[in-house]
């Protein structure tokens, strides 16, 4: 009975395995875009590589994908299956890594998407502190206001300014990104400053697109919110800083954009008084997949120094 019990065990095992290696192969499929191709790469024959999709066909009980003699296309069934798929191998190869690598220091590409107003600020000496601390860890950075997608872009992190608005992504605080409220002395030329914050909302403002037209402010435990017009909308904090110079209207850019500009005389802090409403600034990563080693060492040791940027 004990031996009998054995030998259902050992099959059930047998067949798992065997399900497993199938949807390698499905996924090595998909990648490569034809039979013929993922035959090439896994050193297996094309009848082998056939033999197992059909195998998973039926087990699943739909056509995964459409073949035909010029190309290959996933049916509904197969893009849905293809998506698990992916998970569990990169489930199984960060097991691998973690296991393996414990001993190890940690190396290879962590690509990272910034906002541009990330530029100029802290977070390159604690970027630089980490690169230091881990030399064998190449670190590949793209400052863009464009809202990255994580997974099309290859990237392994994007760190961006405000609250996720993704379900799909997991999310880990940083920091936060402290502004303030400036213009160019020219704006002034044939303007008194604002003596109530409430006046801000007739002036001109420079818009990021991204955002919304208003903004909070908080004078002690007096909050209030700016609903301000504007002439001019833009998608980069750079443009935005640029256009502010030339004097077309009021902006909120970082501290550190603008300190320069400021101690010089480019730029007036307008209504210092009143505190612009920080953003916090997050790291994202898929929600279904755990980061690998190298990247939770970045984001650990990012979130470990939270602080204002």
């Amino acid at each position: 009975m004990v031996q009998f019990k054995f030998i259902i065990r050992l099959n059930s095992l047998i067949s798992v395995f065997n399900n497993l290696k199938s949807m390698a192969i499905f996924a090595e499929v998909v990648k490569k875009g034809s039979f013929r191709e993922a035959a090439k790469s896994l050193s297996l024959s094309p009848s082998v590589v056939s033999y197992h999709i059909t195998q998973l066909e039926k087990k699943v009980g739909a056509a995964l994908v459409y073949r035909s003699t010029r190309k290959l296309t996933l049916s509904d069934e197969g893009e849905q299956f293809y998506e698990y798929v992916e998970q569990m191998i990169h489930a199984a190869n960060q097991g691998l890594e973690l296991l393996s690598g414990q001993d190890e220091e940690p190396s290879g590409e962590i690509k990272v998407s910034l906002p541009t107003a990330l530029s100029g600020s802290y977070i390159n000496n604690l970027i630089a502190m980490f690169a230091n601390q881990f030399p064998k860890i190449s670190l590949k950075l793209i400052f863009t206001d464009t809202h990255s997608d994580i997974i099309e872009d290859g990237f392994d992190l994007i760190l961006r300014a405000g609250e996720p608005d993704s379900s799909n992504l997991k999310a880990r605080k940083i920091g936060y990104l402290e502004r303030v409220l400036v213009c160019a002395p020219s704006y002034l030329e044939q303007r008194e400053l604002p003596q109530e914050i409430d006046e801000l909302s007739k002036w001109n403002w420079i818009k990021l697109e991204q955002l919304t037209n208003e903004r909070n402010f908080c004078l002690g435990k007096v909050k209030k919110v700016v609903k301000y017009q504007y002439q001019i909308s833009v998608n980069s904090v750079e443009a935005m800083h640029h256009y502010c110079l030339l004097g077309l209207g009021l902006a909120t850019l970082t501290k550190s954009q603008v300190s320069e500009s400021i101690e010089i005389g480019e730029l007036i802090h307008i209504m210092p008084d009143w505190k612009v409403e920080p953003i916090p600034l997050y790291a994202l990563w898929p929600n279904n997949l755990t980061p690998k080693s190298k990247t939770k060492k970045l984001i650990n040791f990012l979130a470990t120094n939270e602080q204002s940027f």
